[in-house]
């Protein structure tokens, strides 16, 4: 069964972040998919200390020795899963704090190891001002580097409160194709040295 991860990286319940997130669950349980949300919020993660530029030495080991054991819980979670789905506010035109320590700290899981070679991704946005599309790319520049592959459509965003329909129609298009992907790649892995 593929295992669907949602990271929550909103800081608020209800969210217009989480809205989005909880229809592209749904739809990729619709296709079969085991799936769980998890809010960075409930799991706050230090910062990360910048071992990969001090020591020349980042790894997953190394990270857990110098996070704590939310920084150990969280990236369990990640290796644990198939496919991985982004979300978060647009805050300054990028992702929200939380997200980011995260993205930090999963330079653990790249920097040597290639942990995440062959996991799909997605990315949720919500805005209120600009900046949408600057987060996006920010989060699709470094997990592509970490080794996640991209299905059709596999982002979505929303401005404002209210989320319109084509909105909801590219969340739900996300879990469906997400999982698609993954099934299609049957546990392919691309990074070669």
């Amino acid at each position: 069964m593929v295992k669907v991860l949602g990271i929550n990286g909103s800081p608020r319940e209800k969210s217009t972040t989480e809205q989005l997130l909880s229809l592209c669950l749904q739809a990729a349980k619709e296709q079969g998919a085991e799936v769980e949300e998890l809010r960075l919020i409930e799991h706050p993660l230090p910062t990360c200390q910048g071992c990969v530029s001090y020591y020349g030495n980042c790894n997953l080991e190394e990270c857990i020795k110098q996070g704590d054991e939310n920084t150990s819980y969280v990236l369990k979670k990640l290796i644990d899963s198939d496919v991985l789905i982004f979300a978060t506010p647009v805050y300054w035109f990028g992702p929200s704090g939380l997200l980011k320590n995260l993205i930090d700290r999963m330079t653990s899981l790249e920097h040597k190891q290639k942990i995440l070679d062959g996991r799909v991704g997605g990315i949720i946005c919500s805005y209120e001002e600009e900046g949408a599309a600057m987060a996006i790319s920010q989060l699709f520049l470094a997990l592509s580097d970490m080794g996640l592959l991209f299905p059709p459509y596999a982002y979505t965003y929303n401005r404002g409160k209210e989320i319109d329909e084509m909105t909801e129609h590219y969340a739900v298009q996300l879990g469906i194709n997400a999982v698609e992907l993954y099934k299609r790649l049957n546990g392919s892995k691309w990074w070669r040295r």
